[in-house]
């Protein structure tokens, strides 16, 4: 385990394939905007640093020594609410898109992906946006169909702008994206995003995910 002073958005890698941590960490330090507080391989460890160093975003691998990320993730969900997750990995998407979308991840990148695309996630989530894989939105269809309590938004009546919102941002469209998309401005897009997350009742884009999924305004399997 290795720690660093805070600077900038700060970062802690939970990774256990040595090589791969350490690119990671030159390509986050190397752009001047990021600061790795700590890395490490092993998951009990990743979960002190990060109750410890309550870092801005969170890079975790699922499958580490001793517990495993997701186990790391329900461990720290609502005890953080700030902290933004990128899970990078190379588990099977079917098997992980449910139990992620419940601990609220903000994004998803498979390690078959480029470089660049890992890079696009991290700058998506510091930004707090989401991002995730192509691979990862179509295992959400399997994922979301059957019923769950925590959304299933019945009476919930959405506004005609804001079910365009929500299906833009199911789609991983970023806030600004939206905002140039429909031809408003960022903060109604926020506005926006605000009003449609207080009517659902959820608190993160996955419940998002889940509403317009399970009302039939998005299908994640046809990109």
């Amino acid at each position: 385990m290795k720690t660093t002073s805070r600077k900038a958005k700060s970062v802690v890698v939970v990774e256990d394939q040595t090589a791969i941590c350490e690119l990671i960490i030159e390509m986050l330090e190397a752009r001047g905007i990021y600061r790795v507080l700590g890395s490490t391989a092993d998951g009990n460890e990743g979960l002190a640093l990060a109750k410890q160093l309550k870092p801005d975003i969170l890079i975790l691998d699922i499958l580490l020594p001793g517990i495993s990320g997701l186990e790391v993730l329900r461990q720290l969900h609502g005890t953080q609410p700030d902290l933004k997750v990128l899970v990078f990995s190379a588990k099977s998407e079917k098997q992980l898109a449910r139990g992620l979308l419940k601990v609220g991840v903000r994004g998803y990148v498979p390690k078959s992906a480029r470089l660049s695309e890992l890079r696009q996630a991290v700058d998506a989530v510091a930004a707090g946006d989401t991002w995730f894989s192509d691979s990862f939105q179509k295992a959400m269809a399997d994922a979301l169909t059957a019923p769950e309590s925590d959304v299933d938004a019945k009476g919930t009546t959405l506004t005609e702008r804001e079910k365009e919102i929500a299906i833009l941002l199911a789609k991983s469209f970023s806030s600004k994206e939206v905002a140039v998309k429909l031809d408003i401005s960022a903060k109604t897009v926020e506005n926006h995003r605000t009003n449609l997350m207080r009517k659902l009742g959820v608190h993160d884009v996955a419940g998002v995910i889940r509403y317009v999924v399970r009302q039939g305004l998005y299908d994640p399997s046809e990109g």
